[in-house]
């Protein structure tokens, strides 16, 4: 039966729960950045920054991930190069380029991305800038030529599914931004979205350990993203779950492995086009 008491006892109870569900839930999305701007460092200035991962599964090892920098006065240019071996629905081998460019104060301006298998006769290619107040996309297809634009207060940053964030400055527990993450799966077969717009929370420290490193982190959270960020700002490892695919890992490999980073741009995969250069 309910009684007075009963009442003195729900309420607080309520006002408990809804003022957490306010501060874990609510109150990073109305309190929410501007992305961490784009810092050069040292590493990026003097040999490019260059750096490799592995993207596993359950599995074992599924592809690469390579990435490097172009530094000069008034941008600064990222370049992934991914390569996936092995993934369902037969759309492996998957090779997707992926070009950010940041103004001189790190900033995305553009950003472009490149994807092809040997189902595809031409590449997938996706080019965006920023303007005012969006980002102006085209994506291109075998079958179509779309255009479309993504206001910016939905997201002053795009970034690819499997490339990790760039690296993050002064990072601190309770920061978040908005951003936006193109799926190349589902711009190759149609099935899903994308585009996702995700919501990155700093939640907290953690320490990691890889086969070449052990450290302590900051830990964010972007969806069903979790990525861990050591001391300098570079990220390194990155879990998620997508659609299709389940949950995959990425860690930072302990060097950059030329040869293969050149094997895999020569690698020849949509019908009737040259081998990359």
């Amino acid at each position: 039966m309910f009684t007075r008491t009963t009442g003195l006892l729900i309420v607080p109870l309520w006002l408990a729960a809804m003022s957490w569900l306010i501060a874990h839930d609510v109150l990073p999305g109305w309190t929410a950045l501007d992305p961490p701007a784009l810092r050069v460092t040292d590493p990026m200035r003097e040999d490019g920054g260059r750096v490799q991962f592995t993207l596993s599964s359950e599995d074992g090892p599924l592809g690469r991930i390579w990435t490097s920098y172009l530094v000069d006065e008034d941008s600064i240019r990222r370049d992934d190069l991914i390569l996936i071996d092995r993934l369902p629905l037969h759309i492996a081998p998957l090779r997707i380029g992926l070009t950010s460019v940041f103004t001189g104060e790190g900033v995305l301006d553009e950003f472009t991305a490149v994807v092809e298998n040997r189902e595809t006769r031409l590449p997938i290619k996706l080019h965006g800038e920023r303007f005012h107040a969006d980002f102006s996309f085209t994506l291109q297809t075998d079958a179509m030529t779309r255009a479309f634009k993504m206001p910016l207060v939905e997201g002053g940053l795009v970034s690819g599914a499997f490339n990790p964030f760039s690296p993050l400055a002064d990072l601190r527990v309770g920061q978040s931004w908005r951003m936006h993450v193109f799926n190349p799966i589902a711009a190759l077969t149609g099935l899903g979205d994308r585009f996702i717009p995700v919501l990155v929370h700093v939640v907290g420290e953690g320490r990691i350990k890889t086969a070449d490193w052990e450290g302590n982190c900051l830990v964010l959270e972007a969806g069903s993203t979790r990525a861990w960020v050591d001391a300098e700002g570079a990220v390194r490892v990155q879990e998620m779950t997508l659609p299709m695919l389940g949950q995959l890992r990425i860690v930072r490999d302990a060097r950059f492995d030329h040869q293969a980073y050149a094997a895999a741009k020569r690698v020849r995969l949509a019908f009737g086009r040259p081998d990359p250069t």
